[in-house]
């Protein structure tokens, strides 16, 4: 008999690479999957996947954030109560927003409770922090991205470090595709960021102070910006008289990602930690993981997650991202090192398939799963 598994995110599924892979996994393995969350636009776009089902609620575009927030509440309740009267086997959280839907329809539908925390919820805000201690004991399962977010949550909760499942948010590769090919930038170098950014965190503005003093280097932004980010990066592109060079793109599906980034010279990544927060210390920023699997040249921070994971490896260069002139000789590396870049490029696509893939962090899941319901109950 086929077993059935419940998720909410509090996200635009269509743009969460994460709740996608994990949904995809298990209905590729005979779990039939039903997906709740939100969707940025008032039409339901075309399903991430025909594999497992989505139902999502629209949302207010960030302009408004005040009826951003109140739309985003509401979806909160009727998700819960949906999830109240909706029977499975498991009822899998990505958000703590779920995990009192999901932990009483478990004890109602006498199913399996999972929490995915994959966000350090503590540093997000005390009612979030609150809502993890009231309900992270009484899951049968959690997972975590990171061995040291795991280990911290451990250490707070007083559980068992053994007893968190570690599932990586790396991208999905095809260890057979045959390597992309990579051509040393010519003329001007096209810089590519993907993902969402906040510029108190991600130094994206000293980025564009350091490109007026170096010329030949270009930024495309595949990306978007938390709270007002992004007009103040378009405000300073303007005010240093670089906006012909700094060019702001939509976003494109999870699928498409590696796809778009590759179309370009070389990945950004600007991340720091001012307030030396453990989601940052102990990162697991799927964006680089996506630069290595388009095969990317890489310029990040040299937070220590990077130097150890893409640096010292061969596939990136770091600066120090609150220094513009740590930043503007970095840039000058580049352009110097452009013979270089096919190098850089191997040894990240050799990095994705050696390690960054989906492939190595599926069977945990799957894993986790068998062991939850039991090896009776195994598709």
């Amino acid at each position: 008999m086929t077993k059935s598994v419940v998720m909410a995110e509090s996200s635009d599924i269509y743009h969460d690479y994460r709740v996608q892979k994990e949904a995809g996994t298990l209905a590729g393995n005979g779990w039939r999957v039903t997906v709740y969350g939100f969707r940025g636009s008032r039409q339901r776009p075309q399903a991430p996947s025909s594999a497992y089902e989505v139902r999502t609620l629209p949302v207010v575009s960030r302009s408004s954030r005040l009826l951003r927030n109140l739309s985003m509440i509401a979806n909160i309740g009727l998700i819960n109560l949906r999830l109240l009267l909706t029977r499975a086997d498991a009822y899998h959280a990505h958000n703590t927003m779920f995990l009192g839907g999901m932990w009483l329809s478990a004890r109602l539908h006498r199913g399996v409770f999972i929490y995915d925390a994959h966000e350090v919820q503590w540093e997000q805000g005390r009612s979030l922090a609150w809502l993890e201690k009231r309900f992270i004991r009484r899951a049968d399962g959690i997972i975590n991205v990171a061995a040291g977010r795991a280990r911290a949550m451990a250490e707070r909760y007083g559980l068992r470090e053994e007893d968190i499942t570690i599932v990586a948010n790396y991208p999905v590769v095809d260890r057979g595709a045959a390597l992309r090919p990579y051509a040393a930038p010519v003329g001007t170098v096209r810089l590519v960021y993907s993902g969402g950014y906040d510029l108190q965190s991600n130094r994206l503005d000293l980025l564009l102070r350091a490109m007026q003093r170096v010329p030949g280097i270009d930024l495309h932004m595949i990306a978007f910006g938390y709270r007002d980010s992004e007009m103040q990066l378009k405000t300073l592109a303007n005010e240093l008289g670089i906006e012909e060079r700094v060019v702001f793109h939509g976003l494109v599906r999870p699928d498409e990602v590696m796809g778009a980034v590759a179309q370009y010279d070389v990945a950004v990544n600007m991340l720091t930690n001012p307030q030396d927060h453990l989601s940052i210390r102990h990162s697991s920023v799927n964006k680089m993981y996506e630069y290595m699997a388009a095969g990317m040249p890489t310029f990040c921070s040299n937070l220590d997650s990077f130097v150890d994971e893409f640096v010292v490896p061969g596939a990136a260069i770091a600066v120090d991202a609150t220094d513009t002139n740590s930043i503007a000789e970095g840039l000058r590396k580049f352009l110097s090192l452009r013979d270089s870049l096919p190098q850089m490029s191997a040894r990240a696509h050799d990095l994705a398939r050696e390690k960054y893939n989906w492939r190595s962090q599926e069977i945990n899941l799957l894993d986790l799963y068998r062991r939850l319901i039991g090896e009776g109950a195994r598709p």
